[in-house]
């Protein structure tokens, strides 16, 4: 019956390798996400700002090359983590080829510049990831360890008072129920997220 159906994907979400390898990622995204933004922006600010000294052109030949390498990592991410496949390229070389045209051949690679994008937006989807898991499992845990948590100080949930026994293991109950939810909120984020991710991380056919 469907509602055999729900209630069996409903629960089963638990069985999903693919659901923790999920939170896994959304939890390396706020670190990871930091950690690109400060590198890009420190990275194109002093090295067109130190371009005139020839020091800026030091900075952004090293700078160019980690992009490169951030971008496969996030595609490796996508594809490991979030199951959405997208294939790993390798810079084409030849050994007539300048390194100017290597760079010149970078620059102008529209994949280059979604995969930038997708790297500054990591920062806020980064914000958004690390909001919702502290936010679902703090409220979730709480609910379900209330029997414990009111021995010391009362719950409370806007307008409702959690103060007796009998409150807190319906509340307990309701936590439950309601975590497995919490978790398809997390794996629908994480699925969002690969589906941005494939379309700005996709390489140049």
């Amino acid at each position: 019956m469907p509602q055999d159906q729900f209630l069996t994907k409903y629960f089963t979400i638990f069985a999903k390798p693919k659901m923790y390898l999920t939170l896994l990622y959304l939890f390396l995204a706020f670190p990871l996400g930091l950690a690109y933004f400060i590198l890009l922006v420190v990275g194109f600010s002093l090295g067109f700002s130190l371009l005139i000294i020839w020091v800026g052109v030091i900075i952004l030949a090293l700078l160019f090359p980690t992009i490169w390498l951030l971008i496969s990592f996030e595609r490796l991410q996508t594809t490991h983590l979030l199951g959405m496949p997208i294939p790993i390229t390798v810079p084409s070389t030849s050994e007539t080829t300048s390194l100017w045209q290597k760079l010149k051949s970078f620059l102008t690679d529209p994949a280059t510049w979604k995969g930038v994008l997708f790297i500054l937006l990591k920062f806020p989807i980064g914000i958004i990831s690390f909001v919702f898991l502290v936010t679902g499992f703090a409220v979730l845990f709480s609910m379900i360890f209330s029997p414990l948590i009111i021995s010391w100080n009362p719950i409370h949930f806007g307008v409702w008072k959690v103060d007796t026994i009998s409150e807190a293991i319906g509340l307990s109950m309701l936590g439950l129920m309601a975590l497995p939810g919490l978790f398809h909120i997390y794996y629908f984020l994480g699925q969002s997220i690969g589906k941005l991710s494939a379309v700005l991380l996709k390489p140049k056919e």
